[in-house]
């Protein structure tokens, strides 16, 4: 084999077009985000802030619901992934999300701004329709298709960037929804041509909102910060925990979401039989994620102590440390519960995770309300303990018995 075929079979290969895909969406959120934190006042920016972290959250329980259960539901009764999907099920449930989100994130602002402007919950929405048809060709296996929504998003963002140094007040927003539309319209085009492959599923429903339950609470447990601080902090705390997730570790986040539906379609497609493989590949994943967190943290912490990023980069810095913990406990527990799906019935992990979520929604709360900043900041970190704990409990579990059962095979 050539060089050539060589760097052609490594371009086309699954992981590298993912990096590829999801590098672009990733790279467009981030910098979409930071070139508002420069173009946009305080408030305007904690306002849109609030706006994508509830189209965040609305598209994390879309996908679930339409891709995620049916996946796994499938996986028990035996049928592939191609089957399990079903691109109409994908389009209704994106369009329900997408009004839920409008409704959602037009009623928080009008809670925490004296003049909320409505129009930014189109961003919501815009979040939710292009996140569904591009997540239904990553589990289908149609990774170039995927990128061509991605890269008009990206280009959208480097437009953006240069109209607010060129011309300084530019409506970064305007662009932002108007790369999301059309990055919205090419996935949708591309899914349409998928081939209609999806058989029955058993028990898709019940499993589909236990898992779609999950994703609400898991993203809601993430963001509720930022939407409780929106209502009772002042705007600059809202924009630092943003940047933080959004600017500080978005290289690790992006890998992780790159890589999440790779992981997913390799623990379905390794079958009742995987043995002791599905932990050992839960395991390097985890291992690989803590640290990318890990070096997220020490990089975005150096940005922001030499100052080179600006004063609202330098917002960011309280929440280096709480941010990263939650970002790590959250990868331990959902890794976990993944492993757990496969190997029991789809309501214990769903109990576990309503568990886990109710006391962190609860801890947040009352941390917050009662401590304002440094209470959320205390709740990220002991909240990151619990569910990191909670985490290598169900995986020690998990990978003691496969050993025996296998030997009983034998």
């Amino acid at each position: 084999m050539t060089i050539v075929a060589r760097v052609r079979g490594a371009v086309a290969h699954p992981i590298a077009l993912r990096l590829v895909d999801q590098g672009s969406w990733s790279v467009a959120f981030f910098l979409f985000t930071l070139t508002s934190s420069h173009v946009l006042g305080t408030s305007e920016f904690a306002s849109l802030t609030v706006v994508t972290s509830i189209g965040v959250i609305a598209a994390a329980c879309s996908r679930a619901f339409a891709m995620d259960g049916r996946i796994v539901a499938g996986a028990r009764a035996g049928i592939s992934v191609t089957e399990a999907l079903s691109s109409r099920s994908v389009a209704w449930t994106s369009v329900a999300f997408a009004a839920a989100a409008v409704l959602a994130s037009g009623g928080w602002l009008a809670l925490g701004s004296d003049r909320p402007d409505f129009v930014l919950t189109a961003l919501a929405a815009l979040v939710v329709l292009a996140d569904g048809p591009h997540y239904l060709l990553t589990l289908r296996g149609r990774f170039a298709s995927a990128i061509l929504g991605a890269l008009p998003y990206a280009a959208a963002s480097l437009l953006a960037v240069t109209l607010s140094v060129a011309l300084p007040g530019s409506p970064v927003v305007v662009v932002w929804m108007i790369g999301l539309a059309i990055a919205c319209s090419l996935s949708w085009l591309a899914s349409s041509r998928l081939p209609r492959t999806a058989r029955r599923v058993p028990e898709v429903t019940g499993t589909s909102l236990r898992i779609s339950g999950e994703a609400l609470y898991s993203a809601l447990g993430s963001q509720l910060g930022i939407l409780i601080i929106f209502l009772v902090a002042v705007p600059a705390a809202t924009a630092g925990i943003r940047l933080a997730y959004s600017v500080v570790f978005a290289p690790v986040f992006s890998i992780i979401q790159a890589l999440t539906p790779l992981l997913l379609v390799k623990m379905s497609d390794l079958g009742s039989k995987s043995g002791s493989r599905r932990p050992r590949i839960a395991s390097l994943w985890i291992i690989s994620g803590l640290g990318g967190v890990v070096l997220s943290g020490l990089v975005g912490w150096l940005v922001a102590a030499t100052g080179v990023a600006g004063p609202t980069y330098g917002h960011t810095a309280p929440f280096l440390v709480p941010v990263g913990a939650a970002l790590a406990g959250n990868l331990v527990l959902d890794t976990a519960l993944l492993l757990l799906r496969f190997n029991a019935d789809s309501r214990v992990p769903h109990r576990i995770r309503l568990v886990v979520v109710a006391v962190d929604l609860a801890v947040q709360l009352t941390f917050t309300l009662t401590l304002g900043l440094n209470g959320l900041i205390a709740a990220l970190v002991a909240m990151a303990l619990v569910k990191f704990i909670v985490g290598a409990m169900i995986f020690r579990r998990q990978t003691r018995p496969q050993p025996d059962m296998e030997s009983r095979r034998d």
